[in-house]
């Protein structure tokens, strides 16, 4: 139960309270719309309250301006209602304000209770709807930072990241496969996942600052998961274990070893290019088999040299922008 109290639920009844009792401060009718207008104003980010914001404002004047000139026509009547939303809906799919369709059926129909579109209730609707999108805008200046859930989040991916580059390891040694591989890809598809949510949560929140270094750490992560991904399907082509994947599988520990975003990977490197030029210049296989494994490890040893290439380009990448920032 305590763990759906949250910023959220706070500001919704919070906001909900103070919307009824400005709106009675303030002397509206049908105050009880203000709380429903602020209710539906809360916002997982900044960005997006804004844009509904102005979706709802826009339909809001379009919406009560055609029903007026609807009721004028055909009277207060059910059948009016029924022709402004056959005409309403489409105009807000149309001009892509649906999230303003709901709030201003509902002052419509408040024309229909009041039997008039005397200036005096058109201003009384549009001022219900201004205060609660006022208010939840307001509340929505507050979104707390997700930043400790996304460093755990880093650190979970970069230890699942190590563990299946380890299997892997493993794997080519005694040409088995680990009975957690499963496992260990699904939960790092469902960490990254979670972590660019709330990384894409924490860029439109920040209004001002439009870089967004834990997108691009997610994203890379992401192209890392791909590659696992694929490396996966060659173990169903080796039939051998040789000395060359002795020799692979030591590599692939050591990127493991150096898959934390911090670690310098200028070794790596070079000890990739050792290996691409010691399979130049290896004697050709003898055997198909021989010939499919040999094709096999050196696909794994690219596969490999791409995920630290990634990790190389994220860091350059942040580096550019920090340089820029600073100026």
């Amino acid at each position: 139960m305590l763990k759906y109290f949250d910023h959220k639920v706070l500001k919704t009844a919070f906001g909900s309270f103070l919307a009824y009792y400005l709106a009675d401060y303030f002397g509206l009718r049908y105050g009880l719309t203000v709380s429903i207008v602020t209710i539906i104003s809360i916002q997982e980010t900044k960005v997006e309250s804004f844009k509904i914001t102005i979706e709802r404002i826009l339909a809001g004047v379009l919406g009560l301006g055609i029903f007026a000139l609807l009721a004028k026509i055909l009277g207060f009547t059910y059948i009016t209602l029924g022709i402004f939303i056959l005409l309403f809906m489409p105009l807000c799919m149309k001009f892509k304000l649906m999230q303003g369709f709901l709030a201003t059926t509902v002052l419509g129909t408040h024309i229909l209770s009041e039997k008039s579109i005397a200036f005096s209730l058109l201003k009384n609707e549009l001022s219900i709807l201004i205060l609660g999108l006022l208010i939840g805008n307001i509340l929505n200046m507050y979104m707390p930072t997700k930043e400790k859930t996304m460093e755990k989040l880093r650190g979970e991916i970069e230890k699942t990241i190590k563990n299946i580059l380890l299997e892997i390891a493993e794997s080519l040694k005694c040409s088995c496969v680990s009975v957690n591989e499963n496992k260990n890809f699904k939960k790092l598809r469902d960490l990254i996942d979670e972590g660019k949510k709330l990384a894409i949560q924490e860029f439109n929140n920040n209004i001002f600052d439009k870089i967004n270094e834990e997108l691009i750490l997610f994203s890379m992560r992401k192209e890392q998961y791909g590659i696992l991904k694929r490396v996966r399907i060659y173990f169903g082509r080796l039939y051998l274990t040789m000395e060359h994947s002795i020799m692979i599988s030591q590599f692939i520990e050591k990127v493991a070893n150096n898959i934390e975003i911090d670690k310098d990977l200028g070794s790596l490197f070079i000890e990739h290019k050792k290996l691409v030029s010691l399979f130049s210049t290896l004697p050709l296989p003898k055997t198909r088999e021989e010939f499919e494994n040999r094709a096999t490890l050196y696909q794994l040893l690219k596969e490999m040299s791409e995920i630290i290439e990634l990790q190389r380009e994220y860091k350059e990448e942040i580096k550019k922008i920090e340089v820029n920032n600073a100026r």
